[in-house]
């Protein structure tokens, strides 16, 4: 905000502006402050590892059945790469023009955790206790390790990926409001619940730590800025990387960074770039970016993934208080209801478009999905989306239920029953 000494003939008007502005901006910035959860936690808040997915808690499937006995350990390797501030010691909340690359160690559970205590937890629907989860591997007040040279960090990537049956790579994309470690701890838990088959990295966009930088703009123009940074990384790792796919999953505000970023990525040949950098799933998950942006990049979003996936709540508190605080109108992982005509060619038009209505039939299940956070804390949202990152199994497939419309599914009430026989059969 610019306090330089006014004209002298507009001087008390300008003034007058200036505090009607910061006024204005303070009543939002309070009410911001109340009502809005944001999309992480304040300062490094302690985080535990996410809820069991329904998938492994009655499917009569081990996750881990199949990795072998050097990498049944309770720390998880995550590759990042930021734009974050380095001060020497720790990121920042800054935006640097460069990205810094590197590999953390998140730890599950505490220093008296072993494996077979993490292996049983992830498969319990309730915990004795709560595992926390942990960043190794950094001295002297340093977060992780910083990677002097990227090749070699892409070497590590794709040693990483060449070591695991998939060889598929997942790029996590934070919202607001999210530290470093957060955003490490994420990725290390998709990678986890995949039966730790698939190589995951932390892109660490620059947001602060209070939801205040978010509502007045501030992280919404670092996250502008970051989208050129996400597509860079894209590049070095199709074209670094023996990759078989790259995975791409956003939360909350990361929509806007990935969606602008896979706009930059198609460029002007949308087929060419497919082949280049052989995205998998672009998923989408209780996303604050307006839907109208959404939907004006969506041809070149559908054009590079194999599939897109929309999940939406009606009771996400977060993503309706952010559409009346910032405007932009009805935010994309918000429940549609009834479908305008335009939505429904959208989907007619873009048939590698899945949206999963998670408040679809409520009334019949009895229970809404709701809150901004349930697409990793309630099991059968994450249990789909582990099945989405584990297979190319359509959504009736994965369980879901196909609605009336085309390209809308939902979890029915008997999802908690049948993903058992789901889950045994996509494991044959």
């Amino acid at each position: 905000m610019d306090f330089g000494v006014p004209g002298l003939l507009t001087g008390g008007k300008m003034c007058r502006m200036r505090r009607i502005r910061c006024v204005g901006r303070g009543v939002v910035a309070s009410v911001a402050v109340v009502f809005l959860p944001g999309c992480g936690s304040v300062g490094p808040k302690p985080q535990s590892l996410m809820p069991t997915p329904q998938i492994y808690q009655k499917g009569g499937v081990d996750p881990f059945a199949g990795l072998p006995a050097h990498r049944r350990t309770t720390v998880m390797p995550v590759h990042y790469a930021t734009n974050r501030n380095w001060s020497g010691r720790y990121f920042g909340s800054r935006e640097n023009r460069d990205l810094t690359y590197g590999t953390a160690g998140v730890a599950i559970g505490d220093e008296k955790a072993g494996w077979s205590q993490v292996a049983e937890a992830s498969v319990s629907a309730d915990r004795a206790e709560p595992l926390p989860l942990r960043l190794m591997g950094y001295s002297d007040g340093r977060y992780a390790e910083v990677a002097e040279d990227p090749e070699r960090w892409l070497k590590e990537v794709d040693r990483s990926a060449r070591g695991t049956r998939s060889r598929d790579v997942v790029i996590y994309v934070h919202g607001a409001k999210v530290e470093f470690f957060h955003s490490c701890a994420f990725a290390a838990e998709l990678a986890h619940f995949t039966g730790r088959e698939i190589t995951p990295v932390a892109f660490d966009w620059p947001t602060h730590p209070e939801i205040v930088a978010y509502v007045l703009g501030i992280d919404v123009s670092q996250g502008i800025h970051s989208a050129g940074r996400l597509a860079e990384l894209v590049r070095r790792v199709a074209d670094g990387t023996s990759a078989r796919r790259i995975h791409l999953i956003s939360w909350s505000a990361g929509a806007r960074v990935l969606s602008r970023g896979m706009v930059e990525l198609a460029g002007d040949d949308v087929e060419g770039a497919r082949s280049r950098y052989r995205i998998g799933s672009a998923v989408f998950a209780a996303s604050d970016v307006p839907e109208k942006d959404f939907m004006e990049r969506l041809p070149a979003i559908h054009g590079l993934s194999e599939r897109v996936i929309v999940y939406q709540s009606d009771a996400d508190g977060a993503l309706t208080w952010s559409s009346r605080l910032m405007g932009g109108g009805r935010r994309l992982g918000l429940e549609a209801g009834a479908l305008e005509p335009e939505e429904i060619r959208m989907l007619e038009g873009h048939p590698r478009l899945q949206v999963i209505d998670c408040s679809m039939e409520k009334e019949k299940r009895g229970f809404d999905i709701t809150g901004h956070r349930y697409w990793y804390q309630h099991p059968w949202v994450s249990s789909d989306l582990m099945l989405t990152l584990r297979s190319s199994a359509r959504p009736t497939e994965r369980g879901l239920t196909a609605a009336e419309t085309d390209g809308v599914y939902y979890f029915a009430a008997d999802y908690g029953e049948r993903i058992g026989g789901v889950a045994r059969k996509l494991a044959r």
